[in-house]
Order: structure tokens, then sequence, then C-alpha cells
């Protein structure tokens, strides 16, 4: 199997989806050049365009259409013999799905919304359904790959739209008997099924790109995995991961998504490292709006911390120049952070943590929504409770990690978190059981388990029986709050969330409701909805069940992400769920802690990654971390990554204490056992 990833923790694309709109237009484009300009960034790997959105080729293809102001001249080629000269890894992009050419030259293979829409503006739609479209995508492929390339990204694969066209249609009623529903309903299995029919298609569609790669040559395929954190709409199912040798996807989010987005594609990725991409301009849509210095350090030094690889994104002038600024910037950037990717690189290390999130992208659903098909809303209220809580977590300084269906152990996890997870089988039911049964704790919120995989609803959750309560089939109204049993305490959640009865679970807090719905007339302020009377039903519950524990919490309020609802989610695992892997730290909410277990020797990694709102970062003075490490006996040896110096050290009761004078922007503490 193609090893190169583990090899090249730095990485770059620069992007080319010129079009010959203008006869000047990539006219002026050097491989000479391209790669020196690789060079100076200072990265390890870099990928290069076989293929842009426009469907234009940067090589001769045979099957598709070559951009015309090259005249032949095959580009792709030319940079990849270029990247080897230098001891740069060489990656292949394509793009499939938003593939103007083909959608254009074809109309039948086009995707094709509930109101006939076939493109979104710039961009045209292929529809992986249609088995013509396929095979051009893979002749494509076949020429690509034919090059001297250490593997191959695969971008755009998943659904811009719901798809009603033809091919959908036929396909659908050939696996399932019935038409493509039009209501989005959540709780109707009908709609249900033709959502995981679409998220079928997209793995089918990847996989068979896999499959089709592996029988030619050895070399290594991802995916786009950015889609992952993007709710229902683009069809992402884990049988993309599971078609791809590593994670891979482009985020854009900021810090919050960024320190969520590296645990998530650990946690999906069958191999390590996860690839994270960032752009070196605020977003994709502008083409000369670089970032700080400061801004896309903390960016690289952030996926590092979570042992991935760090990826980043330029973009070519039309004329096919580059900016040498730029690169320089970049250099700059990787050259900094160069002990750090070392170590990385020569440990390829995992996380480790006692705390995880259940991540399903199965769920990733508004059940807010009863809308018509061609008019589906972007809410994805399960995303905005795992951030709310990674943000909480992250201030805590409590390290964690992503579980998903697919994870194989659950070994050294304490706590788990079940945010708003609807969708279960009853085989992930089970083991979710189990681990509470032998002591684990389980934080579970909104309608976890309330339906199995095909959306039938089962008559109470799954884990009924673990939370220690029973769902009444009622809301609460779109504004409540959480009522603190004996306090005059109040946490607000904006959003609707499930009536509950505790039957077995104790009590620690009720749902109170405004006095007045919030739509009506009559109302008891006129700017906001105050907390009016406590209901019957719980809000927040605690239950023992086996060995272990679960404490349920109904409402959604973790999405708020507000300061009142994060530091209610600190004193929740706090007092139910505390962390055993960092037993202290003065170090302010602005940075992040990880642990991170070396695969190649007996070291553990103690990371620490300063990422302020306002950059460049405050340097932050006198820092001390105290964390217990699952070994035997004491240190050999405890060194900084940045220099490589001796840290200051010492045992502290079941911990070691770590004492660092500085911190910039990011340290790694290597603690090597003998």
């Amino acid at each position: 199997m193609n090893s190169w990833i583990e090899k090249a923790y730095s990485r770059l694309l620069i992007d080319n989806h010129i079009t010959e709109d203008d006869p000047s237009f990539m006219t002026r484009f050097d491989p000479e050049q391209y790669v020196a300009m690789v060079r100076t960034a200072g990265v390890e790997a870099a990928m290069v365009y076989a293929t842009c959105h426009n469907g234009n080729c940067y090589y001769p293809t045979k099957v598709g259409h070559m951009h015309a102001n090259l005249r032949g001249r095959d580009i792709f080629g030319e940079v990849i013999s270029g990247l080897r000269r230098e001891g740069i890894v060489p990656v292949a992009y394509y793009t499939t799905v938003y593939h103007n050419q083909s959608a254009k030259d074809h109309p039948e293979w086009r995707v094709t919304g509930a109101q006939g829409q076939q493109h979104g503006g710039r961009y045209w739609w292929s529809c992986p359904n249609s088995d013509a479209y396929t095979a051009f995508t893979l002749a494509q492929i076949a020429e690509i790959v034919a090059y001297d390339i250490e593997g191959i990204f695969v971008d755009m694969t998943f659904w811009p739209l719901v798809c009603v066209c033809p091919n959908c249609r036929a396909k659908y009623l050939a696996e399932t008997g019935r038409a493509i529903p039009t209501k989005i309903r959540w709780d109707d299995p009908e709609w249900v099924a033709f959502q995981r029919f679409r998220e079928r298609s997209m793995g089918r569609f990847t996989q068979t790109i896999t499959d089709s790669i592996r029988a030619i040559r050895d070399v290594t395929v991802t995916h786009q995995t950015s889609t992952i954190m993007h709710g229902w709409r683009p069809g992402y199912t884990l049988a993309i991961a599971d078609a791809c040798d590593y994670t891979s996807g482009d985020f854009y989010g900021g810090k919050v998504q960024h320190i969520l987005g590296t645990k998530v594609l650990a946690g999906a990725s069958k191999r390590l490292p996860f690839e994270f991409m960032t752009s070196r301009c605020v977003n994709l849509r502008d083409h000369t709006s670089m970032k700080a210095e400061a801004e896309l350090e903390c960016e690289a030094a952030c996926t590092l911390a979570s042992g991935g690889a760090f990826f980043f994104i330029d973009a070519i002038n039309p004329d096919g120049t580059l900016e040498p600024a730029v690169y320089q910037r970049l250099g700059a950037v990787s050259n900094r952070l160069a002990p750090f990717t070392r170590a990385v690189k020569r440990h390829r290390p995992v996380l480790h943590a006692d705390t995880a999130l259940y991540f399903s992208p199965e769920s990733f659903v508004d059940s807010r929504q009863d809308a018509e098909i061609m008019t589906p809303s972007g809410n994805i209220p399960a995303v905005e409770e795992l951030t709310g809580l990674s943000m909480a977590l992250t201030r805590a300084h409590r390290p964690f990690r992503v579980v998903t269906p697919r994870t194989a152990d659950f070994g050294g996890l304490r706590t788990l978190f079940l945010g708003n997870v609807r969708y279960l089988s009853d085989a992930e039911i089970e083991r979710l059981r189990g681990f509470v049964a032998s002591g684990g704790v389980l934080i579970a919120t909104g309608l976890a388990s309330l339906q199995d995989m095909d959306g039938v609803r089962r008559p109470d959750f799954g884990l009924a029986d673990v939370f220690g309560v029973s769902y009444t089939g009622r809301q609460a109204g779109r504004f409540h709050y959480l009522s603190a049993c004996g306090r005059r305490e109040y946490v607000a959640s904006h959003a609707s969330g499930p009536l509950v009865e505790a039957t077995t679970a104790r009590v620690l807090a009720y749902i109170n409701e405004p006095l007045f719905d919030p739509d009506a007339e009559r109302y008891a302020s006129i700017h906001s909805n105050p907390p009016g009377v406590d209901t019957p039903f719980a809000g927040l519950t605690r239950n023992r069940f086996g060995k272990g524990s679960c404490v349920y919490l109904a409402p959604p309020l973790l999405s708020l992400q507000q300061d009142a609802q994060q530091s209610f989610a600190a004193r929740l695992f706090a007092e139910f769920a505390p962390g055993t892997v960092v037993l202290g730290t003065n170090a302010p909410p602005a940075v992040e802690v990880t642990v991170l277990r070396s695969t190649t020797a007996r070291s553990w990694f103690l990371g620490l990654m300063n990422y302020q709102r306002d950059l460049p970062n405050v340097p932050v003075h006198g820092l001390r971390v105290t964390v217990s490490l699952p070994e035997e006996g004491l240190p050999v040896a405890v060194r900084r990554i940045s220099d490589g110096a001796p840290a200051e050290w010492h045992a502290e009761g079941t911990g070691l204490s770590v004492d660092l004078p500085v911190l910039r922007t990011l340290e790694m503490i290597e603690f090597l056992f003998g």
C-alpha cells in the first residue's frame, strides 16, 4: 500500500479553475515557476489540477475537453515531472459532479432539482446516478492515474441539491418500488428511505471510482470529506470515508470549526494522517485578500496539534502566473512549524482522550423542517450542538476525540456524548448500552435513539432504559428554559426539544416555558420571552445503569453557543463526568490542550495551541499543565519540540506537571518513556 501520506505532513494545492473565455488565459503558465513556488512554500506534497470545475483538462485528453489555450501542451504532466525532480510528492486533482463541460454537453446527465434547476450560477452539475456520466468519469480518471503520481483527490463527491432527474427516479423506483417523495419530513420513513438512497448513491459512486483506480495502479485515493459536517443535503455518508485511504477536506469556519473538524476527520479516517485544507485567502471567492501570516500559522498549527497534515490552498492567476509573495509567506509559516512537522511525521501520533463525541452524519437533519422538496432549509441542529460542546470542552481544556459507528474500539473512553443522534441501528443501541453498563458515562440529548436507520419511529427512545426517561411524543415550545431544581437558575434554549418524563432517572432540572406563546399577541415582555412556570417535564436527569450512568438533556441548548450555555456544559461535565487526562492547568480558554500517543515509539505528546480571537496571539506566560498518561513509571526525558530543550516538569500525585515559560502559538511537549 502506498505510504507517502505518512511521510508528508505539509501539503499544498494551487486551485486552477480558469476558463477559456479570454484568449490570454493560461498562456503564461510556467511549470518551472510552479514547481519553484511549491518549493518556496516549504511543503512536502503538492496537489496538481488535472481537470477543473469547468471540465477543462490540463493534459491531452481523449475523452474530455482540453483547455483550448494550452494548444495541446501537457502542463499537468510537466508539473508532475518537475515535482518528482524536486523530491516533492505529486498528487492529482480531479473534479466530479461539478463538471461544467459534461453537464453542458450532455443534458441527459444533469442533476435536476424539483423546480427544474440544473445549475447554480456558474456551476453545472452531472448526476452520479447517470451510468453514462459515471463511465465518462472513470475514463477520464484512468487517463490521469496513468501519470507518475502518488495519489489522487476526487473533489465534489456530494449532492448540490435534491436531485430528481430521470436517472435518479428510475434507480429509486428499481431499488424500492417507490416514487420520490415530495415532502421533507424527518419522522416519515418514506422521506428517510429516499435520503438513504441519496446516501447510498453517493457512496456507490465514490467506491466505484476508488475500485476503478485500484484496478489500474497502487496510488492513494481520497474523496472530498468537508461535507461530513454540512448536514443532510450533500448526502454524506461514512461509506464515502470507506472509499478513502484517508480523509481530506477544506473548511472555512474559523477556529471553532477547525478544532472540531480536525477531530472529525481523524475519527472518520481509515489511515492517518488526515488532511485538513485551508485557503490562504479568506475564502475561495476572494482571489487576492491573503490571510495574515499569524492566521495561516494558527490554522496549520491547529492541525498538527491534532496529529494531522496541514494543507494550504492558493489559486492561480488567469494568465497562469503565481504570486511569489504568497509562497514566501507560506514558506515562512512552514519554516516556523518545521520542528513540529518533523516530530509529528516521525511519530505519526493518534489522539488520546477519555471523552468522545459520537458522530453520525445520517442524523444531521433539521427536525423543525416540514418543507417541500425544492425548499430545504440550511439548519443543522445536531452539528450546531456538537460545535457548542466542542467549544465548551476546548475552553475547559478537556481533550476529546470523535468516534463513529465504524469505530472499532471504544477503549480508554469514559465519557461519550450522543448529541441528538435520532437515527441509530439496533446494533449501535446495544453497543452504547454495553458502554454504559460496563462503567461509561453517556451524555445524551434531544431525540437520540428515537428512530431506526430507516426512519421508523420506535415506541420510545431505543435507549429509554439507559436514559431513565420516556418520551411523551410532545415538544417544548420554541423558547424554553432549563430550570434547576431548588434554585432560581435558568438556562435558555431557542429551539424546540422533546418533553420527557422521568422513569428511573433523578430529575436535576425541569422544562420551564414562557406564559405565552412567543408568536402570540399576548406576552410578558415586548423584546424577550422570560421564564414562566416550571412544567412537570424533565429537562436534565441522571440515571444509574449497570456500572455506569447516563445524563440526559432534553433541550438543544448547547446549539446556542453563548457563554451561559458554555458555562452550563462545563459544569455538567465537571460534576457528572470529570476528565482524567488533563488534571489541571492555568491556561486561558483560548489555549486548546491535546494529548497524542506516538505509534512509532514509547512517547506521548502534550499539545498546547494558543489560538486567540484577535491575531497575532498575545503570548501566554507561566503556563502549567498537569496530565495523566497511561504509562507505568516516570518518563526518562521530557522535552520541548520547538527547540529540543528539556522542559521543566515534576510528578504531582498521579500526574505529570509541566511548566512552560511562554506559549506563542504552538508548543508540543514530548514525554519519552524507557
